[in-house]
């Protein structure tokens, strides 16, 4: 899009885009590439301000001149009500027009008329309101949430950014998948057209799945919350009044134990034997080893740069901060101090340079670190993952008499009762962590000459 000036009044230009190619035709009738229209204005910024709205306009008016077999009924109808809104009106039915305010039918046909012609078919439409109202599928909408609440992604990592959305297309596409091979559609379903029973459908599928101990309740709640929350935010962001067909389906929880924690002697006789680790590359090493006496997220130690090290510091300490992602709760920003094993993994990574190869890639660390503990025997029981280092820490803390501030302090955790202080800050979480760390391994000594 752009403006151009000529004999002092400025001009709207835009060129078509390929997939208008041959549609969108000039006043005799042969298609054009570019388009010019007049802004009637001498004013550069009263010229931009209105090139938006025309563009707006013209784009709406050309995705309804392919819509056919181009782009699906649903998005002819959110075109007719662009283009009826660029134009001064409210998208209503035609009947509802007919039988509602008599000056507003008046002002509706007067606008279907340019002079002694009429407008195109397409905007005329929009106006009188002849296009009929479309039900997206779930996949459009989708698409259009995910556009409507971009923003509140800003603060996300390109990493997180891929996370939120293929966890989200892939919530989506399954419930599609459930509902055809289930043959109770053939291709994704109108929002309008699932019922009841289909739902509960896609609940059952998750439900068996949970059964079957292949998934956890927690795990199939969120990607049945996950499609719940596209179509509530979608309707309320739209104005679309629709019932929304995902509340109230989750399944019980029940009780579900979280990753358990691997014990003191577990870790010093084999996490920390020697040459327990060295099959591992030594990035993915010092990443678990950081963990070891400070309870840090995978996540938190690969996605930092160089400088959240602080390895020289009086205290030495590693600083949790956003840098360019999203933290998981504003509480989670935190310094935690380095002791023993942690703090001497901490500075072979500042030595390196930072994290490089699995940088914002806490998931390929966390991969290729289960599999080694799986396949050398690291795992205290099958169900122990790296992440038990961090229960490990918390539950460590508790035993030793740390109060609830200092642990929330030291591993992110939200602090129910108010705030006084900084609750003994670097000085009262190393103390802390002084009392359940664990040393580096002594250097070995010196050869004899």
């Amino acid at each position: 899009m752009g403006i151009t000036r000529d004999r002092g009044r400025y001009y709207f230009v835009l060129r078509v885009p390929k997939r208008f190619e041959g549609v969108v035709v000039g006043k005799d009738g042969k298609p054009v590439s570019q388009v010019r229209k007049a802004l009637f204005t001498d004013s550069r910024n009263e010229a931009l301000a209105k090139a938006k709205q025309v563009e707006a306009a013209t784009m709406a008016q050309w995705e309804a001149l392919v819509a056919g077999d181009e782009i699906s009924a649903h998005r002819h109808y959110m075109n007719a009500r662009k283009i009826a809104e660029t134009r001064g009106f409210t998208y209503r039915p035609m009947d509802e027009i007919a039988t509602g305010d008599l000056h507003d039918l008046v002002r509706r046909i007067l606008a279907t008329q340019k002079g002694a012609t009429l407008v195109p078919s397409e905007i005329a439409s929009a106006i009188m309101g002849t296009v009929p109202e479309s039900s997206p599928t779930l996949t459009e909408i989708f698409e259009e949430y995910r556009g409507l609440t971009s923003v509140d992604r800003r603060e996300k990592s390109e990493a997180q950014a891929k996370r939120w959305e293929s966890l989200r297309c892939f919530a989506v596409d399954t419930f599609n998948r459930v509902l055809i091979e289930a043959g109770r559609c053939e291709k994704d379903p109108p929002l309008s057209s699932i019922t009841r029973a289909d739902v509960l459908a896609y609940r059952s599928w998750w439900a068996a799945r949970v059964e079957a101990g292949e998934v956890t309740p927690g795990a199939a709640n969120k990607h049945i919350g996950i499609l719940s929350t596209i179509v509530g935010e979608w309707a309320k962001l739209t104005g679309v009044r629709i019932e929304n067909p995902f509340r109230n389906l989750r399944l019980t929880r029940g009780k579900e134990n979280r990753k358990p924690a691997f014990s003191p002697e577990w870790i010093k006789t084999h996490l920390l034997a020697p040459g327990a680790l060295d099959a591992l590359n030594d990035e993915a090493r010092d990443v678990f080893l950081m963990m070891i006496n400070t309870g840090l997220r995978p996540s938190e130690i690969t996605d930092a740069p160089r400088s959240d090290f602080e390895v020289d510091a009086p205290i030495p300490f590693f600083r949790v901060a956003p840098n360019g992602r999203e933290l998981k709760v504003a509480h989670t920003a935190r310094d935690v101090p380095l002791l023993g094993v942690s703090l001497a993994a901490a500075k072979r990574i500042a030595a390196r340079g930072g994290i490089a190869r699995y940088a914002h890639k806490s998931n390929s660390w966390s991969a290729a670190v289960t599999k080694h503990l799986r396949v050398h025997e690291l795992q205290e029981t099958p169900q122990h993952t790296p992440y038990s280092l961090r229960h490990s820490v918390e539950d460590a803390l508790q035993r030793s008499g740390a109060d609830d501030r200092i642990r929330a302090d030291i591993l992110g955790h939200k602090y129910a009762r108010p705030r006084y202080g900084d609750g003994g800050a670097l000085v009262g979480r190393r103390e802390a962590l002084e009392k359940i760390a664990y040393p580096a391994p002594a250097a070995a000594p010196a050869p004899s000459e």
